[in-house]
């Protein structure tokens, strides 16, 4: 083979290497480009409860939202202990949620609630002592429900006896909040014994648990202080451990641990240590007075009506309580009714029952305290308005005439009563009193007191009828004339507020609590029920909030916990 036959060989072995390798290159290039198409797209954002397929979220069962952040379904919890949330995000518009927490029957199931903030009034939830809607309602939430400041209190507890749990939650088309996050937990002690204490196991009852707490702390979850600091001893008080284990001053001293003078101007709270019955509990709307040393409670509203007594009372001596069987034919259970006390007979007017097609009633009946009867009266002419949400007072008028009269309410005709309703024992008889003085708006759900030195009655807060058909809370104060029969307008506290009490002593009408939550646009906060302690004095006409603080240019007073 001459050179140039080699050289052409050797051009074509080149060649064929070449072809390979490009052949190669071009392979490569084909099962890369292969690879990169056959990998799983990424998502934008964290798919919080669900996993990511081609870039979309795919949420497990019950989660919504693109980013499976919204809860909207069943679940069921069958572990022994956990937590439940609505997700990690704000929980959104018309949401129905709902868990079923499996245990052991007949055990007892605690949920606590660590974090709870939805809109009041509105977005709610239900839970139910069961495996369905139809075992018994025992609480609903709403509104902001978190641990307070003050030292006392703890994060709320709900528990359930049967060993299961219902949790059913809802939100509505407006606002919406952070949500919750509950922890759940079968045969605990109650708030982990908050602290103050260690789980035991109950050598009576198999399975179940208490608390044993530490020195100075009892209660069922070992959450109540007792004998701070000693009560002093030996100057101010002793520590009594044969009963409630509390302090017992000496006269010269007062409060929950004798710390206070007597007299004091600084305002405290005492927390008994009363265990109430199972009839005493649960009741909302109902009212209550005192007389001869008891303190009378009738009706209410109740989740569960199997162990409901209409009357209850508790003795302030004894601090015992006792359900009271009435006899006479005794009135159906109602809720947002009035009483009023005259001599030994208690005058329960208006309110709403819990039975019937038309549950607004205008009846009234008399409890005779000594006999323990209820009487219906059928006054001729009959009441001019059936309503619930109001106050009434027995007052006498110069004559000496002794009437009932009924301040505002509402009514499902007529809407919110502005009118003063007059009711004459004696003749057993109806009618509205013309009034005078400035013009008052009625309401719902507010309180009064009357003094009798002055002859006059007080009326405070309430749920209103506003301009541009809007309705909301206020903050009004009137003063009612019994025997000029005229109103005033007296100064707001800046404070509104409805289903609130109020009473008189020593010439102040103390306001305790109630509903605060007006416009949720305007609110700071999502809280329902305020803890707020309202003091106006009548001689003064000025008003106080025992919170340690000014408001509205008042003057302030402060107070504590015991």
């Amino acid at each position: 083979m001459n050179e140039a036959s080699r050289r052409r060989a050797r051009t074509w072995i080149y060649l064929d290497v070449w072809k390979s390798f490009l052949g190669a290159l071009i392979f490569l290039h084909l099962v890369l480009r292969a690879d990169a198409s056959a990998a799983p797209k990424q998502c934008d954002k964290s798919c919080f409860s669900g996993k990511c397929v081609n870039g979309t979220c795919v949420c497990d069962h019950g989660w919504d939202g693109d980013q499976c952040q919204h809860c909207q379904g069943r679940f069921k919890l069958t572990d022994l202990s956990g937590s439940l949330t609505d997700g990690p995000v704000n929980y959104k518009y018309k949401t129905k949620c709902t868990w079923l927490i499996e245990g052991y029957p007949n055990t007892e199931l605690r949920l606590r609630f660590n974090h709870f903030a939805t809109e009041c009034s509105w977005d709610h939830m239900y839970v139910f002592d069961g495996d369905s809607v139809y075992a018994p309602l025992i609480a609903v939430f709403s509104g902001l429900v978190v641990p307070e400041t003050r030292r006392n209190e703890s994060i709320p507890e709900v528990m359930t006896t049967s060993g299961y749990a219902l949790l059913h939650f809802f939100s509505d088309a407006a606002y919406n909040l952070t949500g919750f996050n509950i922890f759940y937990s079968i045969n605990s002690c109650p708030n982990n014994c908050s602290g103050h204490g260690r789980c035991s196991a109950a050598s009576s009852m198999a399975g179940r648990v208490y608390c044993e707490c530490e020195e100075y702390w009892k209660g069922e979850a070992c959450d109540i202080p007792y004998c701070k600091h000693n009560c002093g001893s030996p100057d101010h008080g002793y520590c009594d451990l044969t009963g409630e284990k509390l302090c017992v001053c000496n006269d010269s001293w007062q409060g929950p641990d004798c710390t206070l003078p007597v007299p004091s101007t600084e305002a405290f709270w005492v927390l008994p240590s009363v265990k109430p019955s199972a009839q005493s509990l649960g009741r909302a709307s109902h009212r209550a007075l005192v007389h001869s040393g008891l303190m009378w409670v009738v009706g209410g509203y109740s989740f569960n009506y199997s162990n409901y007594h209409m009357v209850l009372n508790y003795n302030l001596d004894s601090s015992t309580w006792d359900a009271v069987a009435a006899g006479g034919g005794p009135p159906l259970n109602r809720y947002g009714h009035s009483l009023a006390l005259y001599k030994d007979d208690i005058y329960m007017f208006g309110g709403k029952l819990e039975a019937g097609a038309y549950n607004l009633t205008d009846e009234m009946w008399v409890f005779n305290i000594p006999g323990r009867t209820w009487s219906p009266r059928k006054p001729a002419p009959p009441p001019p308005y059936a309503v619930e949400g109001h106050t009434a007072h027995v007052v006498e008028l110069a004559d000496g005439e002794a009437v009932m009269l009924v301040f505002f309410g509402y009514s499902p005709i007529y809407s919110y009563i502005n009118k003063v309703q007059e009711y004459n024992i004696r003749s057993n008889s109806w009618q509205v009193v013309t009034t005078g003085g400035a013009v008052v708006q009625g309401g719902y759900g507010h309180t009064s007191v009357y003094e009798e030195a002055s002859g006059c009655v007080y009326v405070h807060g309430g749920y209103k009828a506003l301009s541009s058909n809007k309705y909301g809370l206020v903050d009004h104060l009137y003063r009612y004339h019994v025997n000029k029969k005229t109103w005033l307008v007296l100064r707001e506290s800046g404070l509104a507020r409805y289903l609130h009490s109020a009473v008189l002593l020593s010439g102040t009408m103390l306001v305790f609590g109630g509903n605060t939550h007006n416009d949720t646009s305007l609110s700071n906060g999502a809280k329902c029920f305020s803890a707020d302690f309202l003091a106006y004095d009548i001689e003064l006409r000025r008003e106080t909030t025992v919170r340690g603080k000014q408001v509205s240019g008042y003057t302030a007073r402060s107070g504590d916990y015991g």
